[in-house]
């Protein structure tokens, strides 16, 4: 029995090469940016006439199931993560308030229109956190502030959860049984702390065991997996993005040795480095990081250059380059990602890391296996 797959913001596919570990083969793919669809076609050529390069609200079950060459029911998982953005903490979490943010429900009509034994939408751990009408830190820590029951943390959340168990019938037997996870990738082997929940659906009255991290008590450092590097691939301007004239002084100085940031400067080189940063409330842990060998990675982000998402090398004045983050990330080493260094970045920050999507896909395997006995 082929076990088929349907991805849905498909991306650099990094979801999807953990799921063919797992032994699932990828059937139809949507993706709306030509730059990663670049990218899935130099990887993978025969999937050529099988990606739909639309906006995913302009797409139907229909035209998925005639790429895919299969019929409703036949499917055996659909999978995707539709933009975090929305619900990231460190972005302006405009939540289900904005499209982007209502694009999961596009994700459950399709579900619902193909009937799949499985589903997987992953999302940031802020999903479960955030208000459907978000209001500014600032304004939440004053002494005497009111908030309505939208502006209410956790809002946007009960809402969705509410969304998925009205359109895919939760409980009731022509529906879906749903388990949410949040997931930490480096408890599966991925050198890279990175926290995302995962809703799971099985068609009909079921259970399925949340997948269990062999890694928990023993992370994978960052050594592991660049260490070996030794230099190859670091052409500035084509391989990373180089810092300003500021803060590659303070790593060239050595002012910042593994695991430190930002707060072992002196006050004044502080804010000259932070900007509006300093003045900022939270741990603001990103700004002047320096990474440790012997540890994994903090989330691989979308800039590792940026002044709040630094990634710098353990030893080098730089940030990582975007062949490290992909190797993080759990991406081949032959992995080929299309457009400029900004194009690879942003694809390869937004992925799923490899290992995490196989021990998922492992766990969906294992209960097909169990279900045939």
């Amino acid at each position: 029995m082929e076990l088929t797959a349907i991805s849905l913001f498909t991306g650099a596919f990094g979801l999807d090469l953990g799921l063919e570990k797992a032994g699932f083969k990828v059937r139809a793919c949507i993706e709306k940016d030509p730059i990663a669809v670049q990218t899935i076609l130099s990887n993978r050529p025969n999937l050529l006439g099988s990606i739909i390069q639309k906006d995913i609200n302009d797409v139907t079950a229909k035209e998925v199931l005639s790429v895919s060459g299969l019929k409703k029911g036949e499917v055996t998982l659909i999978s995707g993560g539709p933009p975090c953005q929305p619900f990231s903490t460190v972005g302006r979490r405009h939540s289900v308030s904005s499209s982007e943010g209502m694009l999961f429900k596009k994700f459950l009509d399709i579900v619902w229109d193909i009937r799949p034994s499985f589903f997987i939408f992953e999302n940031v751990k802020g999903i479960m956190s955030a208000a459907i009408q978000h209001r500014p830190l600032k304004e939440r820590t004053l002494k005497h502030a009111k908030f309505s029951e939208v502006e209410s943390l956790g809002s946007a959340w009960d809402f969705i959860q509410k969304e998925f168990d009205h359109k895919l019938r939760r409980g009731e037997k022509d529906g879906y049984s749903i388990s949410v996870w949040e997931l930490n990738a480096a408890d599966f082997g991925v050198a890279q702390k990175r926290k995302r929940v995962f809703v799971v659906g099985v068609r009909g009255l079921h259970n399925l065991d949340k997948p269990v991290g062999k890694f928990k008590d023993n992370h994978l450092s960052i050594n592991k997996v660049i260490g070996q590097l030794n230099g190859k691939y670091e052409k500035e301007g084509v391989d990373y993005i180089p810092y300003d004239k500021l803060r590659y002084e303070i790593f060239s100085k050595g002012l910042i040795k593994q695991g430190q940031n930002w707060n072992v400067l002196p006050v004044q080189l502080q804010k000259k480095a932070m900007g509006k940063g300093w003045y900022a409330t939270g741990g603001r842990v990103g700004f002047c990081r320096r990474l440790s060998w012997d540890k994994p990675s903090p989330t691989i982000t979308t800039n590792p250059a940026g002044r709040a998402t630094n990634l710098c090398h353990p030893d080098k004045p730089r940030p990582l380059t975007y062949i490290e983050c992909a190797l993080i990330q759990g991406f081949p080493s032959y992995w080929k990602f299309a457009g400029n260094l900004t194009h690879k970045y942003r694809q390869i920050g937004n992925a799923v890391p490899v290992k995490l999507s196989m021990s998922i896909g492992k766990a969906i395997l294992k209960f097909i296996e169990e279900a045939r006995k």
